[in-house]
């Protein structure tokens, strides 16, 4: 990003972070759509009840991923291989952390969120099975935020952007596999959603071991990351 035109520059590695958020987004909007088809209006009622609380996780994934990619990308920059892998460690340890911590926050509070927010009694059961089976399942939405940043502070943001794509395809297959031939409802979208999750976190966690980064070669550069 320092050679070149820099609105160019700018565009094309700001472009596909702001894509990956929307494209986060709707995995609550086609599982909305999909139960809302096959299932019925209580349970399109449940799924979208729930959307304004993964909109809030989606975004507080997303903000702790940016906080790190900044002291990542700082190390990067300044050609410090040690402090880097440093960053890139801690990171990743913090989040497998975050994962069992807000795994156990988020599967006590799911209830009373509902409540908070005046869900209807009619749907009650039907959110709280969804946001439950998300809750379980978070670990694969922070270690996509997180290790996505690690590849976006190195100036790599597509690759992220095109696992998050194939994962939201997977999800919207599995939506319609689910529903339609297993008739698993509810349950089975947010099932279908948090395996597309844990998809694009593996996808990204495959790179940053194998692509020269320093998550598998501590002391090497990661001049061919990006």
């Amino acid at each position: 990003m320092t050679q070149g035109v820099i609105w160019k520059q700018l565009l094309s590695f700001s472009v596909p972070m702001a894509i990956g958020l929307v494209f986060q987004q709707l995995y609550n909007t086609v599982d909305t759509v999909v139960v809302g088809r096959f299932v019925g209006k209580e349970a399109l009622a449940a799924v979208g009840s729930t959307g304004s609380i993964v909109g809030m996780l989606v975004g507080f994934c997303a903000g702790l991923a940016t906080g790190s990619s900044v002291t990542i990308s700082q190390c990067y920059g300044a050609h410090n291989h040690r402090q880097l892998s440093d960053a890139v460690h801690t990171t990743i340890v913090i989040t497998l952390i975050l994962c069992v911590v807000m795994t156990g926050l988020g599967l006590l509070i799911v209830e009373p969120m509902l409540r908070m927010m005046g869900t209807p009694a009619d749907v009650m059961d039907e959110a709280r099975a969804y946001l439950t089976i998300y809750f379980a399942g978070i670990g694969g939405l922070l270690l996509y935020n997180m290790c996505a940043a690690i590849l976006q502070a190195v100036g790599d943001a597509r690759r992220p952007l095109y696992f998050l794509c194939f994962s939201a395809l997977v999800n919207t297959v599995l939506d319609l596999l689910f529903v339609i031939a297993f008739g698993m409802g509810v349950e089975g979208v947010a099932y279908a959603t948090i395996i597309a999750q844990f998809l694009s976190a593996a996808l990204v966690l495959w790179v940053l071991s194998h692509d020269h980064a320093p998550l598998r070669h501590p002391l090497e550069p990661v001049a061919h990351l990006a």
